[in-house]
């Protein structure tokens, strides 16, 4: 399915994701003149949880406008947000707390609607999400979407999409068809600690292995990568990424409000509880205070080698002035030698 589509009625302009069970493109309708999203699913698909995903109207999902099949494939037609990757639009700048706040809350208004559809997203991650015009955050590839457990028909080959494992919670590697809405609470715990570290959790770890990493080590506490970052959210993070869902929250509305609260307290800071069982270790105080002396060295490193440059700079403007006054004192003395010739020879 890499190919360009070829399909009455659409002209494909850009491939936006791929995988084993969909590829997702940005089209043109040329019938109505406007930009849709089109994905393209193997005929064999079963689309149960897409088309709950078209009544559940949540913020995260775009409007689906058809659905139809041809060619041995099934063809899911959405809205187009005109969204920008969060990843492409940061450009390896970490987003602040106050926008990881904010994001959060609006990613749990988002998930609500998903869990009220008995649906799980099951690929949350950096590279899937995309923010609108509006700047409302957006997951337009549909393909991870599944059902949760005992709600409805579970896709015999459903997949994690490869970008997503380091930020999938352990069960739904371990066990999909058992997996709740409190598997993308996992997920967005890790999601929200990588765009605001600039870390991938757990790093090069190899996919096979992931699911034993996520039971047995833990990633350094995000008050340990960035000494500014603030204790109570690093706490929250760490509750979202508890191992056992039942460390986590016990819904999305819990998880805003936290959000919320975490917000109005930047402040004064209630520093929170940590889980026992988090991938999301606790703050060092040596680690942090070892990141702060860090910090503040390069800032005066970076001082120091001002200081040189502007010094290097006024050099070469003293040496200018020296050669100028010389060639000055040389040019008199020829033009006296020649006055003397001409007039007194």
């Amino acid at each position: 399915m890499s190919e360009v589509p070829c399909i009455d009625g659409f002209v494909f302009k850009r491939r936006l994701s791929w995988s084993g069970l969909c590829v997702l493109w940005r089209a043109e309708q040329t019938a109505l003149e406007r930009d849709v999203l089109v994905a393209i699913f193997r005929g064999d698909a079963p689309l149960g949880a897409i088309q709950a995903l078209a009544q559940a109207k949540s913020p995260l999902v775009p409007e689906v406008i058809d659905i139809f099949q041809g060619e041995g494939r099934t063809y899911v037609v959405l809205e187009d947000p005109h969204a920008q990757g969060v990843v492409g639009l940061l450009g390896g700048r970490r987003l602040e707390a106050g926008q990881l706040i904010e994001l959060g809350m609006r990613l749990a208004e988002g998930f609500a609607g998903l869990q009220a559809a008995g649906v799980v997203y099951g690929g949350l991650c950096p590279g899937c999400l995309y923010l609108s015009e509006d700047s409302e955050p957006v997951l337009p590839d549909l393909s991870p979407a599944r059902f949760e457990a005992g709600v409805g028909e579970a896709p015999p080959d459903w997949q994690i999409p490869r970008g997503a494992l380091p930020y999938a919670a352990p069960e739904l590697q371990a066990c999909p068809e058992a997996a709740d809405s409190r598997a993308d609470m996992f997920a967005l715990g890790l999601t929200l600690y990588a765009l605001g570290t600039g870390q991938v959790p757990f790093g090069a770890v190899p996919p096979e292995l992931l699911l034993e990493v996520k039971r047995s080590h833990t990633v350094p506490s995000p008050c340990d990568v960035s000494p500014n970052f603030p204790a109570a959210l690093a706490a929250l993070l760490a509750r979202l990424a508890a191992r056992a869902p039942e460390g986590r929250f016990g819904d999305w509305d819990a998880v805003r409000v936290a959000f919320h609260q975490v917000r109005e307290g930047l402040a004064g800071g209630d520093e929170g509880a940590y889980p026992e069982d988090s991938v999301i270790a606790p703050p060092d105080p040596e680690a942090r205070a070892r990141a702060g002396r860090t910090i503040r060295l390069s800032v005066s490193d970076l001082q120091a080698v001002r200081r040189e440059l502007a010094a290097q700079r006024r050099g070469p403007s003293w040496v200018a002035v020296a050669i100028a006054a010389s060639l000055s004192v040389i040019a008199a003395a020829l033009l006296a030698i020649a006055i003397r010739l001409f007039f007194f020879a």
